[in-house]
């Protein structure tokens, strides 16, 4: 017979215990502008890719998006900060299939970011062929010790490079540069997860007249770009003033054309 204590006491069973045993669930985050996001399909489909990875029980899109507008609709928030997650939950026996998957949610103000962000490359390396890079893990070890440093040296988010040298991702952003008329970002085959915004902005961004380049690049492709920015579903997307010790221009009259076709493609306009 299995038993769990915390603090001494018998742990409740409804706690998510595989969860927070083995990080072992998803998350989601978006911003709820008084209605569900646009592409809030889009972040449903990738979290079900991660619950068959993971072998959690997951439930279907109609309920998820119940659940999602009663518990905004209930906190009152009519700008909200919304995070879903899938939390593994049954035997403590890690080689077992999780008996079922519980749901939780936190909905707090948004609070958009309007500065343009100082980042830096982190010392440790990302491993392209991990399995974890391509879903939303609630593992969240290494952006968390990363994003630490980054703010320990003055930054504001940290990029990480894999095992090649070759720029990833951003501790909760993917990241992308303009060069003459070229978008570059790096590929799904660094070790990235591709995210939502980035989707939108790679499907849309031809309507200006810019083509777009996905693959391998080592932060020297960057330093003398036209800009460079971030994106997530929460800021939709963010200047990068300085990358290390380079400064990178901010004066672009284009990013400005891409922030707004980006904000009116998640009706946040």
């Amino acid at each position: 017979m299995e038993q769990v204590f915390i603090n001494g006491e018998r742990a409740d069973s409804r706690i998510p215990l595989r969860a927070l045993f083995f990080g072992e669930g998803l998350f989601e985050t978006f911003r709820y502008k008084s209605r569900m996001p646009l592409f809030f399909g889009r972040h449903y489909d990738r979290m079900e890719r991660g619950a068959r990875l993971l072998r959690i029980p997951f439930v279907e899109r109609d309920d998820l998006d119940g659940i999602v507008k009663t518990v905004v609709t209930n906190s009152g928030i009519p700008d909200a900060y919304v995070k879903i997650c899938l939390l593994s939950n049954g035997s403590l026996n890690y080689y077992n299939d999780a008996a079922r998957g519980d749901i939780a949610i936190v909905v707090r103000d948004y609070e958009p970011r309007t500065e343009p962000v100082m980042v830096c490359i982190n010392e440790f390396r990302r491993i392209s062929d991990s399995p974890i890079h391509g879903v939303k893990s609630l593992n969240y070890l290494e952006n968390i010790i990363a994003w630490r440093e980054a703010r320990l040296k003055g930054c504001d988010e940290a990029v990480f490079l894999n095992e090649r040298g070759e720029i990833t991702e951003g501790t909760a952003s993917n990241i992308f540069w303009v060069e003459k008329d070229t978008l570059y970002t790096p590929s799904v085959e660094c070790g990235i997860l591709p995210g939502i915004i980035r989707e939108i902005l790679l499907d849309s961004v031809s309507t200006l007249g810019l083509g777009v380049e996905e693959g391998g690049y080592y932060p020297e492709f960057m330093f003398n770009s036209r800009f460079a920015f971030l994106t997530n579903s929460l800021s939709g997307s963010m200047l990068i003033s300085r990358l290390d010790n380079t400064e990178l221009p901010l004066d672009d009259g284009l990013y400005k054309s891409i922030k707004k076709l980006m904000l009116t493609e998640l009706g946040w306009v």
